[in-house]
């Protein structure tokens, strides 16, 4: 049974994928063998040797429930808010251009360097990791959320309305499936972010998670136990990166196939 192109494209990108992998693999391995020294970026061996043994540890699973947790409940938090507030603001100009320079001044403000100051409000426990998750999610889909309705074209509005449409239908029959690509593409663009503050959190201050995990490892100088909790952090992201793909193809099978999806609003 032959191929279509379609099918023969994934054959090939998957094919180059895997090429890539093992070659990168092999020459991290080779280095490791003759320039340079394993303890310092440990090997593709050591790595995998010590992978077995995380998994089959059970405090691997418990570090890896509390970053769960952390990561859903942060994410699910922050990304409601920037939504809800997104859309609000979008719809009460006057507002949004009385609040326009106080989110830009809160926009700028490094999110890490607040990990801190969150440790010594909510302590070392889930709480401060939450809601730094959440702040790194609450700009990017904030952001994404008041462009996308912004960027609606009012002739569709105008002509709503002349067929008979409330504001209320308007708003869910037009203008939020026009916005529904920005919204969707900056929750899959703030997933890494939130993520990103649950690990940070836990590297600086806690007593289990993922995060606590690494900086356990790397404090102790046990450079292949902390490449390992890396490989599996970037397992993780890929995976959650996947579902996101899978449900913003569901959400938007609507869109024409040759549609580009808006470029979020990294903020960090």
């Amino acid at each position: 049974m032959s191929m279509s192109g379609k099918q023969m494209d994934q054959f090939i990108v998957l094919g180059g994928r895997i090429l890539v992998l093992a070659v990168f693999l092999a020459i991290w391995e080779i280095c490791t063998l003759t320039v340079v020294d394993p303890f310092f970026i440990s090997s593709p061996s050591r790595i995998g040797a010590y992978l077995g043994k995380e998994l089959t540890d059970a405090g691997f699973y418990y570090d890896l429930y509390i970053s769960s947790v952390e990561l859903t409940i942060g994410y699910a938090v922050g990304a409601l808010a920037g939504i809800v507030a997104g859309v609000l603001l979008a719809r009460w100009e006057l507002i949004a251009r009385i609040m326009d320079p106080f989110l830009i001044a809160l926009n700028s403000i490094p999110r890490m360097a607040l990990a801190p100051l969150l440790i010594i409000w909510f302590g070392i426990d889930m709480m401060s990791k939450i809601v730094l998750a959440g702040m790194m999610v609450f700009f990017v889909t904030f952001f994404n959320t008041i462009g996308g309705i912004r960027s609606v074209d009012n002739r569709l509005c105008e002509v709503s309305r002349v067929l008979g449409c409330n504001e209320w239908q308007v708003f869910t029959k037009v203008m939020l499936p026009s916005a529904s690509s920005w919204i969707i593409t900056g929750l899959k663009m703030s997933l890494p972010f939130a993520l990103i503050g649950v690990i940070v959190g836990e590297f600086m201050a806690a007593s289990a998670g993922i995060g606590y995990r690494l900086n356990m490892f790397t404090t102790t100088y046990n450079i292949t136990g902390a490449m390992t909790v890396i490989l599996l952090i970037m397992v993780l992201m890929t995976l959650l990166n996947e579902v996101m793909s899978r449900i913003e193809d569901r959400l938007l099978r609507w869109r024409p196939s040759t549609g580009r999806t808006p470029e979020a609003r990294e903020t960090g």
